[in-house]
């Protein structure tokens, strides 16, 4: 992606995740929480952790509840007043994960919670969290038909416009194009750094979470959807009402499937990456 490119999708992703930090528990922090345990396996007490694409801090907290010494960090400024409003015992900056503010070696761990998915050049990003942290972990969403939450409303969405070009969110959805992306931070040093040599390799073990969130309603899948997602719900944002309506009948069609009772137990599968 070429440098105009990316920091149009940049700042897209910024304006839209600032505008949904309120909204953002309503599905997608619920979503993202089963990723939570397996990345703070790493974590012990007392290590200095950081975590790139922050949110609204939740990983943070949690991490700082095993005893770590936390700092959060996100692109979009709406996301860092949140976590700030949420836990103030904790230190939250708004920083670019492509060029993190921090001196080599300043964190025992650094956790990128779906980071990989949001950045125009994920290469640059997990090369910054080699750089500043001897550890690294590393959350993707696997394969779009098994995240169901995700892929029903992308999928009804389809064909709309009101989203700039940005990176392939399928493009880290396996193992071992996680796992080769997470390697290759050690086999190509940052042509920014001129001399200085990549990290030495360590090996990348990929573990993969399945299981499913649950849903009350239609309703709770729209809303959660339009509140907690960027590129789907600028789609639905931009169409016309009658576009939207049928983008909504579209969704209860594709999500009928996974009704259990009144709601829906939608799969999801997660990929965590570790060094």
């Amino acid at each position: 992606m070429s440098e105009e490119r990316g920091a149009a999708f940049k700042a897209f992703e910024a304006s839209g995740w600032s505008a949904r930090a309120g909204t953002y528990d309503a599905l997608m922090s619920r979503a993202t929480g089963f990723a939570i345990a397996p990345l703070l396996d790493l974590v012990r007490p007392g290590d200095r952790v950081l975590d790139v694409g922050c949110g609204p801090g939740t990983l943070a907290a949690a991490a700082a509840d095993r005893g770590a010494q936390v700092t959060g960090v996100d692109l979009a400024e709406g996301m860092v007043a949140e976590a700030r409003r949420r836990h103030p015992g904790l230190t939250f900056l708004q920083a670019d994960a492509e060029a993190l503010p921090f001196p080599d070696g300043a964190f025992d761990v650094a956790l990128g919670a779906f980071l990989v998915n949001h950045t125009p050049d994920a290469e640059a990003a997990v090369r910054e969290l080699r750089r500043v942290a001897r550890t690294v972990a590393l959350a993707a969403w696997g394969p779009e038909d098994e995240v169901a939450f995700l892929a029903l409303p992308a999928a009804a969405a389809a064909g709309l416009g009101g989203v700039p070009d940005g990176p392939d969110s399928e493009r880290y959805a396996s193992k071992d194009a996680l796992a080769a992306l997470l390697a290759r931070a050690d086999d190509e040093p940052d042509p920014r750094a001129g001399e200085r040599a990549a990290p030495p390799a360590r090996d990348v073990a990929v573990r993969v979470v399945r299981d499913a969130l649950r849903v009350d309603s239609l309703d709770a899948l729209w809303d959660g959807v339009r509140g907690g997602t960027v590129r789907t719900a600028a789609r639905i944002e931009a169409a016309s009402d009658e576009e939207r309506a049928r983008v909504r009948e579209r969704l209860a069609e594709l999500a009928e499937p996974h009704r259990t009772g009144d709601g829906y137990a939608l799969p999801l599968t997660i990929l965590v990456a570790r060094t």
